[in-house]
Order: structure tokens, then sequence, then C-alpha cells
């Protein structure tokens, strides 16, 4: 990588001339390692100075940060000159230090498929740009390799939840191809990349109608996800003058597990206006770390050391982790020797710390910095509790986004229960993002200024909680304290449900106790269906993209098994939509005391809608499907309908040599090859719970 003006640039900065050093810089330095291929010169030079010349190289990439971000801060200023902002994707996949200019624009942008859906590269993205006041941390988003029509709306949303706990709240969905007839492009549409990356998200689908579900649940949370400003628990020093990929830097579950979050800064990022120390805690106004955490093995610059001695003799908890490290980037003016000299002597305050490597959390924990959400989770479920914690001042409101992550886990499985403590008082609602209903808390305690609450959660199933205070009407609410039972309230309405196998006493807020009734009633199995499958395929012009041929077919099930598993159906090679209907009669003759009932369908393959009686339920969350069906109940017989859509790649499988996108194949050279055979359907057991719902 090379500018007109680098040389003069390398000369300015690091007192002496590259020219040199150009051999050391051609392997490593040429930038855009990715997924797409490398680029990288397989040929290695070096010094015989002690450090092989890494420090030159340093350097020279400390220069291109420096050219990149005046080309940055002159895209920002043209953009404002013309009254919009900027937003470009900073750096990564290149020799470059990526924490360092995110600043430089309003709105950076990651990507999913760049930073392979992991929270830790979020973060570290996000913790510059947060320091930095950005309101919008983008991502272009969904993008996954040889997925292109297979892609399902739950693998969409794992890919967006992940990123919202590490720190993104905006996302533009890859992608949404032209919908028309496009020249040599055959149905369903013009397809980009040759076939090769998900998804194309566009009329055409046969879930298009039901993407409003899932797009209204996105833009609740990304609101969320905007408000105010966020929180953070530490921060990592992080130094490095290369990102041509952007893999995890704390490798340990502790900190996660226990509740912590945490994200990253390079020195580079100290001299922003919002990194100041107030009463210990760093960027008070912003993240508001309570401590800063530089490992052995980290790379120091000179001036970070200054700003870090800085910081801690104002107070700000330093906590050195496995030994201070001696790594120093480039060829500073400064000694190894006098920085160390400079970090040794910080020992000595008594909010810096020495602690090992491993247990980081418990060893924070041990010197009184706790997480703000503290989460005891039970030991059965191998997923993981992520949160994000947004603070808006203007309305006194606390916002926390939580996410069990079941990662790796089969669809459907990866429930979990547990506690979390919130550093948090006021009154908490659940803010549904399915729905858009606000329903109060109905079990909770607190303690001084914190709240604990029971969080049950389904594998990938998120919930949003809102502490709000200074309402006098809000602190007249009144709610559960204890019970011997785990109550729930239902999804957008103002009753409890004990499902419990007894009655319960429960101690309300106002003092008072309750008795609430059992709802272990027998759920209401249903199984014997009525299908009908409306099959989506090309016409017999193959150009023609508006000419999709809709035909059905009807099949009695006794079970919810995937299309392809049909007996007799030969539905392997079919996509589109699926109408599923059911009667049952209300209330059943063993739930006679119910005054409620809930639907339960399980983890939806792709998109749901249901109805009761012709009247449409609210919008299903896919990872955990549930509704309230008591506005909707009649005695007697109820119509169930449950509508579900697919991904095209079943149908795509017969006519795949036949597809062209501009006259092109699709690309079997980057490894795109015809789909396999996914499950489609309603799959799984669904029920119908009924209980008996307390009011309070």
């Amino acid at each position: 990588m090379w500018t007109p003006g680098l040389a003069s640039s390398f000369q300015t900065s690091h007192g002496y001339s590259v020219n040199k050093y150009l051999p050391i810089l051609l392997a490593g330095n040429s930038g855009f390692s990715t997924s797409f291929g490398s680029s990288v010169i397989p040929i290695y030079y070096v010094t015989d100075e002690i450090d092989s010349g890494a420090s030159h190289v340093a350097d020279y990439r400390q220069t291109l940060i420096n050219l990149n971000a005046q080309f940055l801060q002159t895209l920002t200023s043209w953009a404002h000159s013309i009254g919009v902002q900027s937003s470009t994707q900073v750096v990564y996949n290149l020799p470059m230090d990526m924490l360092a200019n995110i600043p430089g624009v309003d709105a950076p942008e990651t990507e999913t498929l760049g930073f392979s859906h992991n929270i830790d590269s979020y973060r570290q993205y996000a913790g510059p740009a947060n320091l930095a006041g950005k309101r919008i941390i983008s991502s272009e988003a969904g993008a996954v390799q040889l997925s292109a029509y297979q892609q399902t709306i739950p693998e969409l949303l794992w890919d967006l939840k992940r990123s919202i706990v590490g720190g993104v709240n905006n996302f533009i969905l890859h992608g949404y191809p032209y919908t028309g007839n496009y020249p040599n492009s055959t149905w369903p549409s013009w397809t980009t990349f040759g076939y090769r990356f998900s998804e194309m998200h566009n009329r055409h689908q046969p879930g298009w109608d039901f993407y409003s579900d899932f797009m209204n649940y996105i833009s609740r949370v990304q609101y969320v996800s905007q408000s105010g400003v966020p929180k953070r628990d530490i921060v990592f020093w992080l130094k490095d003058t290369s990102f041509t990929s952007v893999p995890t830097r704390y490798w340990p579950t502790d900190l996660q597990n226990a509740g912590y979050t945490y994200e990253y800064l390079s020195p580079d990022d100290f001299n922003l206006p919002n990194a100041q120390v107030l009463n210990g805690v760093l960027a008070p106004s912003h993240q508001s770390f309570k401590a800063i955490v530089v490992r052995g093995n980290d790379t120091l610059t000179s001036s970070g050391v200054s700003k870090l001695a800085q910081w801690a003799h104002q107070g700000l908890p330093v906590v050195f982790s496995g030994g201070i490290p001696s790594n120093i980037s480039g060829t500073s003016g400064v000694s190894s020797s006098s920085i160390k000299s400079t970090l040794t002597q910080l020992l000595s305050l008594k909010n810096v710390h020495s602690v090992p490597y491993t247990n980081l959390a418990q060893s924070l924990s041990s010197i009184g910095i706790t997480p703000r959400t503290a989460v005891s989770k039970g030991q059965a479920s191998n997923t993981t509790w992520f949160t994000n914690w947004r603070e808006d001042v203007s309305i006194s409101t606390s916002y926390v986004f939580i996410y069990n992550d079941a990662t790796g886990l089969p669809r459907g499985s990866g429930a979990s229960t547990g506690n979390i403590t919130f550093e948090a008082s006021g009154t908490p609602f659940v803010y549904d993002a399915w729905t858009g209903n606000k329903t109060p808390v109905a079990s909770y305690q607190q303690w001084q200024n914190t709240t604990t609450i029971a969080i049950a959660l389904a594998g990938n199933q998120t919930t949003i909680l809102a502490f709000e205070r200074g309402s006098k009407l809000l602190k007249s609410s009144v709610h559960v304290e204890h019970s011997s039972e785990q109550l729930k309230t239902m999804p957008g309405a103002n009753y409890i449900v004990n499902f419990g196998h007894k009655s319960c006493s429960a101690k309300l807020s106002n003092g008072s106790t309750i008795t609430v009734p059992s709802s272990d009633f027998s759920p209401i199995a249903l199984k014997n269906w009525t299908l009908t499958v409306e099959s989506w395929t090309a016409p017999s012009n193959m150009y023609d993209v508006e000419g999709t041929v809709k035909t059905n077919s009807t099949f009695a099930l006794n079970s919810l098994v995937p299309w392809n598993q049909i007996p007799n159906a030969k539905l392997s090679n079919v996509s589109g939509r699926g109408y599923y209907t059911i009667s049952f009669t209300w209330p059943p003759a063993s739930s006679s005391a119910a005054t409620g009932a809930q639907l339960n369908l399980g983890s939806i393959i792709h998109t749901a809608r249901a109805s009761l009686n012709g009247f449409a339920l609210p919008p299903l969350d896919v990872a955990d499907a549930k509704a309230d069906l008591t506005p909707y109940l009649k005695k007697g017989v109820n119509e169930l309908q449950v509508v579900v859509a697919t991904p095209y790649g079943n149908a795509l499988r017969p006519i795949w040599a036949n597809l062209k996108s501009y006259g092109d194949a699709p690309n079997l050279l980057a490894g795109v090859t015809p789909p396999v055979v996914a499950e489609y359907g309603l799959v799984g057991d669904v029920s119908i719970v009924p209980f008996v719902g307390v009011r309070l």
C-alpha cells in the first residue's frame, strides 16, 4: 500500500527515511486478506536488528493510519459541506489499527461477513465509536457464503442479535436486488455475486408478505439500541497495527458468563474528548468504564502509557492481567525500560492491581468491580446470556437488551432460566420488540439501587427490560416481591400465571399476600392438521421473473414433520407457503377452571403467522413462538390457522443448471453448488396451554 506523499509523511512522523526498509514492508502489508482471497506476497525480509525490523513495519502502518485519518477527515468535511453525514467501513481487512480511525466518520460501519459473526469483533469496533459519541454503529448484515435463496429468518436474526450485544445498532440487510425482469437473468430474480451470498430479499420471496414481522422487531431493537448512551463495565487496552482479520481478543468466557460487558480501545483513542476520568470512572458521560485491563502480551505506545498513568493518578482502577507488558509499538523516542518503569511505579497506587491472566472475572469481583448485569444462570444450560445496556438520562430510563446465545445447538434447544441482578432502580417493564407491547414486570426484588429479576429464555431468544424512574404513578405500581413458584406475566397482558404444580402465595410490594392458583393443566396437543402446500415454481419461460407458477396440494397430517418427510408427498424439491388448519374445543373438560390459554408453536423454521377464529394473532417470536389466545377464544369449536413460508432453495434444486444472472451461471469456481434439501414447514409439537390468570 503506497501513496505519493507516504514517504514524506513517514519522514515527518518518525524522523527517518522509509526507503531503506521497503523490502521488509512487502509481506503482510498489501492488504485485503479476506474471504475473497488473499493478495499477500509470500516473501519475507527481515533486518539484523533485535526485533528483525518489526518496529519499522509498525511505523509504516502508523503512517498509513495517519494518512487514512486525513482521508476520512476530508470525506467527513465534504459530506458536512453538502448537508449530509459520512459513513464508511473503516480500515478493517487492512494493515492498519482499525480502532484508531473509527471515530473519523459520523456513522462507522462494520459487517457480519467480514467480522465472521463474532461478538468479540464487534466489541472492538464499537469501543472507539461509542467513546467518540457516535449515535449509529452500522452493519452490512446477513451475508453468508453459499447461502443464496437458503437463508432463513431465524438464521438472519441470530446474526443481528449477536451484533447488537457486540454494540452494533443499525442494520442494512444484504441485499435487495433489482426485482424486475433483467437481461439474461432467470427466475426467481436477478441474483448478485453469482449466487454466492445470501440473501435476495425482495418481493419474489414466498415469505416477503410476512417480512414486516421481523423487520418491525429489528426496528424496535434498533430504536432501543440507539437510545441514550451505552454503558459498559470494563475496557481492554488493544493496540494492533494490522486488522487484516478481526479475531477474538479475549478468549476466556468467565467475564461474559458472570455478566460483565466490555469493549476495547486503542491507545490512539485515548485523546478523544470523552476520554476523561471522573470519580474513578472512565468516560462517565458515555460507557462509564469501571476499570481498564492491560494484559501482559499487549503492545504499548509511549503516549498511551502516559495517558494511562494520568488516569491511574486520577483514580481509575487499572488492572494488569498476566503481568506488565514489555512490547513497544514502533520506534518510539522513549526507551522501553522507561515505559516499563512508569507502569511498575503505578502498582504503588491503591487503585492499580496486578492479577493472574486466568479467572479475570473473579479478580475483578475481589477488588470490588462488579457487573451492571450480574448473571446467575442454571448450570445445566450450555448457552450464554449477553446484555447490552443503554442509558437515556433525558427520560430517566435504563434499557437492557438480553440475548440467550445458543450458537451451535440444534434448532429449538438451548432454553435457559436464571436471575439477573441489575444495577438499576425504578419500575421494570418488558418491552416486547415483536409486538410493541410494554408490560410491567410482575415479579422482582429490589434492594438499595439494584433489581433482581428471574429470566427465562428459549435458545437464541431475546428480551428487553426497561427501568423507568421518576414517575409517581410508576412508583405506586404493585408487583410480586416473593413467591414459592416462579410466576409469569403473559405477553401484552396485566395478569400473572402460576405454571407450577400447586397453588402458591405471593407477597406483594404493598405488603399484602395473594394466592395464585396453579395452572398445572394438561396441555392440549394439536395433532390432526390439514396442510395445503402452495408450491412456487418457475414458469415455462425461465426468463420471466413475474411468471411464478403456484399450485396447491392438500395433505392430512397426524404429526408435524418437515415437508420432505411427509409420506408419499414428494415435497423435497418444493418451496412456497404452507397453510395449516386445525380445530379444538374450548374449554377442555380437563381444564374447565382455566380462564385463558397460550398457543405454543415452538421454534419457527422461517416465517409464521397465526390466526384464531379469523382474528390475527400478534407477531410471533420465531425463537419461541407463543401467543396469548385468551381474547380470541370462544366456547365450543375454535379454528386455528398457521401460515408458514419457505426460502427458495428446495425449488431451485431441479433447475439449478438452468439458472442465469446477467448471463452467468452460479459461480462453481467460488464453491457455489445446488442447495441441499432443507426442512420446511411447521415442525414439532404444537400445543395449547390452559391457565388461570390473576390480575394484580
